[in-house]
């Protein structure tokens, strides 16, 4: 199993926002996988961590390649509330 986390910087102020987009596209998207939503408390000021599971590498790739295209038109516009961020992926031993 794989641990799959998006970190996201966020502009000041737009956490908020990037959540609510978050929840509304996969409350929208039941196929899809339910994600852990998390919110800095000590990490960098607005500061939105998206996490997902997955049986395999591979089993992630597909994933994304069926479904990456319903999130990027939910997700639309989503770009003007972040500076930056990173994606980081844990192997659960």
């Amino acid at each position: 199993m794989v641990v799959i986390r998006n970190v996201f910087q966020c502009k000041p102020g737009q956490a908020k926002n990037l959540v609510g987009m978050m929840k509304e596209t996969f409350a929208n998207n039941p196929s899809m996988p339910k994600p852990r939503i998390m919110t800095d408390v000590s990490a960098g000021f607005w500061t939105v961590v998206l996490e997902t599971e997955a049986e395999s590498l591979e089993a992630w790739e597909k994933e994304m390649a069926g479904t990456s295209a319903d999130v990027r038109r939910a997700m639309g516009g989503y770009m003007d509330l972040i500076t930056g961020g990173y994606r980081e992926i844990f192997r659960v031993e």
